[in-house]
């Protein structure tokens, strides 16, 4: 494989990551009372129960007074910053960032709940406050029939995972769909016309001589692992996103921050 073909490959796997149902980072923002050094502790233990203990304190701010980001080995991606919004009233300004849009506001929302909710009025935490906001028609996703439609067809994974779920929304739906879409039909193309170049010619020398003709099937040329490999790449990809967004679901919906999709 010449250094041509490499680059394009490199091209086309950076597209599959930008299509891949990823947002443009944008975030999700609100105010919590309390400057950053006095919420630090409370916003690791918030954090710590959306992911169950896989966040860390990220030293690499930003310019934020704080940063709080999940492990790499966990499925729920969440990045939040904390940053001193007013000395003079104390308050904190948190922004919230997540692969998806859909993800973002629902962590936003747990965030909000999990800090917020214990407002004490005579002792008694209040019964807006100890309870989570109401929970839609939404079930729970189920990872093998995510994962099978992954190694199918990404596509219609993205589109299982992201119907009635807090993780996606229409945009995240759309732009991880045509992503799959546009990598399969892009690095099928590739393959295949790599594929069909490494079939050789069957000249009248080759006759003669009693070899064999080709066949002309690129499935059976020399450069068939090229184009099955190139198919694979998008299918593993969206199969550990299937993970990420089925637990993400889940979690979400097992937390109760889900309000109507």
């Amino acid at each position: 494989m010449n250094c041509g073909t490499s680059r394009i490959f490199s091209f086309l796997f950076a597209i599959l990551l930008f299509w891949g149902g990823e947002s443009l980072i944008a975030g999700e923002a609100f105010e919590l009372e309390g400057d950053p050094t006095d919420n630090d502790l409370k916003i690791i233990a918030a954090l710590n129960k959306l992911t169950y203990d896989r966040i860390i304190s990220n030293k690499n701010t930003k310019g934020f007074a704080y940063r709080y980001t999940s492990r790499w080995y966990s499925p729920i991606s969440v990045d939040v910053y904390v940053l001193g919004f007013s000395k003079r009233e104390k308050l904190s300004l948190i922004r919230v960032e997540s692969p998806k849009r859909g993800a973002e506001k629902a962590f936003r929302d747990f965030l909000y709940e999990e800090l917020t909710r214990r407002q004490v009025v005579n002792g008694q935490t209040s019964p807006e406050s100890s309870q989570g906001p109401a929970v839609g028609a939404v079930s729970e996703k189920r990872y093998m029939i995510s994962g099978g439609l992954a190694l199918l067809e990404p596509a219609a994974s993205v589109y299982y995972n992201s119907k009635a779920s807090p993780v996606y929304t229409s945009s995240d739906t759309l732009r991880g769909m045509f992503g799959y879409i546009m990598a399969d039909l892009l690095l099928a193309g590739i393959g295949y016309y790599y594929a069909s170049t490494t079939i050789h010619s069957h000249s009248a020398m080759d006759t003669l001589l009693g070899k064999p003709t080709p066949s002309g099937n690129v499935l059976q040329s020399p450069g068939a692992g090229v184009f099955l490999g190139l198919l694979i790449v998008p299918r593993l990809y969206r199969l550990v996103g299937a993970w990420q967004d089925t637990y993400s679901h889940n979690r979400i919906l097992e937390l109760n921050v889900s309000k109507s999709f």
